[in-house]
């Protein structure tokens, strides 16, 4: 039987941050028997080790140098990609020219030209896959997909006009809704991360189908903790640093502002009622792993009570230290559409999540679905002292957790459906 041919443009996927981790878990538990899998990602910067390759048993990934739209990107060159997802042709003619050296997805389309007219001369299925963020990456799978006439999956992880990303101003929101329309245009399937996302593209392009793809948590990274006692002995040595001897530890990881600004409400939120409440903060110590901004270090050192911050740490690390909290602390803002990654981290690691929020978004109605959290909203009355109390109890509600449909094996089988249908048009 012939192969389908996946071309997936996932500019972050030779890294280590969250976004990496949401095809690259996916891809792995794709029948290898079916799939052949190239990957076109940026190389790592300078200094920071490459993330490990996938495990899908016939897969290559390109890592590639070059620019993608964004504050490191040159005027010209953004340009130049820009304008690409207007006229398709345009990287495939300046493949070999000087003035595109510098535009990742010149280099990745080149790479997965050829080997996409291979496959094609072959007489095998060949499907291309965009993975938003950046940009980029989308342009990229729609110019391939124009360009041989093949299936293309688009996917929005954070969308791009549903709410207010990226920089404002109605020049670059209408910038943003073109590309999103051209790239949209290529597609035979759009996918996005929660419900409010995908019911607003299936509003705005009624003739193409889209679907929720989820976040997930990928079951093998939970199940080799116990095989690396290398990062086991650094999570027990950093909890006996920091931890007072039978404190509660809340754990909170990555980001919070720097991936959306309301979300720093709910922290001042957080800090403000734990000052006020000697009881609910009584022996209890918040763990903060990760990139906070200035303002948020100097919301947490208005704490009065424990707390300590680290800077961020390898992914394996992060994983041990989430399994060794009593709760797992998730702060959203206003966003409705906000199911961010850590949370299925959070799902999988096993403690309680409290998440403290501006309003109810698609990551509450996680929480509430599979029973493994609750949510406080920072504008009720009742999201006071004394709920946050309850919430932090040793007990905490917990109900019975049911997180199976987050599992990257069952959205690889999700996915690997979506696929079959889509080669068979």
């Amino acid at each position: 039987m012939n192969k389908i041919n996946l071309f997936v443009f996932a500019a972050h996927h030779s890294s280590n941050n969250i976004a990496a981790q949401r095809f690259k878990g996916l891809l792995k538990y794709l029948d290898p028997a079916k799939y052949r899998v190239f990957v076109f990602t940026r190389e790592p910067a300078s200094g920071v080790p490459a993330a490990a390759a996938p495990l899908h048993a016939d897969a290559e990934v390109f890592p590639l140098a070059g620019y993608c739209v964004g504050s490191e990107s040159s005027t010209p060159s953004s340009l130049l990609t820009l304008l690409a997802a207007f006229i398709r042709p345009l990287p495939f003619m300046l493949a070999n020219g000087e003035a595109s050296a510098n535009a990742w997805f010149v280099q990745a389309l080149a790479k997965a030209d050829r080997l996409c007219r291979e496959k094609l001369a072959a007489g095998e299925q060949c499907v291309a896959i965009g993975t938003y963020s950046p940009i980029d990456a989308l342009i990229a799978a729609a110019s391939l997909a124009s360009r041989h006439r093949i299936g293309c999956l688009q996917d929005f992880r954070d969308g791009l006009v549903f709410e207010p990303l990226g920089r404002p101003g109605w020049l670059r929101h209408a910038l943003r809704k073109l590309i999103e329309r051209r790239v949209v245009a290529a597609s035979r399937l759009i996918t996005s991360v929660s419900l409010p996302l995908v019911d607003d593209f299936r509003q705005r392009y009624p003739d193409k189908t889209a679907e929720i793809l989820p976040n997930g948590y990928d079951p093998a990274d939970f199940a080799a903790l116990g095989n690396d006692s290398s990062s086991e002995k650094q999570a027990a040595a950093i909890v006996a640093k920091y931890v007072p001897a039978g404190a509660m530890l809340i754990g909170h990881f990555g980001r919070i502002g720097a991936s959306d600004g309301s979300a720093s409400k709910s922290l001042d939120y957080f800090i403000d009622v734990l000052n006020d409440s000697v009881e609910a903060s009584a022996n209890k110590h918040v763990m903060f792993v990760g990139e906070l901004t200035p303002s948020e270090r100097a919301s947490i050192e208005r704490a009065t009570f424990s707390v300590s911050v680290l800077e961020p740490v390898e992914r394996k690390l992060a994983l041990q230290l989430m399994k060794r909290c009593d709760k797992l602390l998730l702060l959203t803002g206003s966003r409705a559409s906000c199911a961010t990654g850590k949370l299925f981290e959070y799902l999988a690691a096993g403690a309680d999540v409290v998440c403290i929020t501006g309003v109810h978004n698609a990551a509450t109605a996680i929480l509430a679905e599979t029973g493994a959290g609750q949510a406080l909203l920072t504008g009720e009355a009742t999201a006071g002292s004394e709920a946050l109390r309850k919430a932090l109890s040793p007990s905490g509600g917990r109900a019975q957790r049911d997180i199976s449909a987050y599992s990257k094996i069952a959205q690889a089988g999700m996915l690997d459906n979506w696929i079959s249908r889509m080669v068979l048009v």
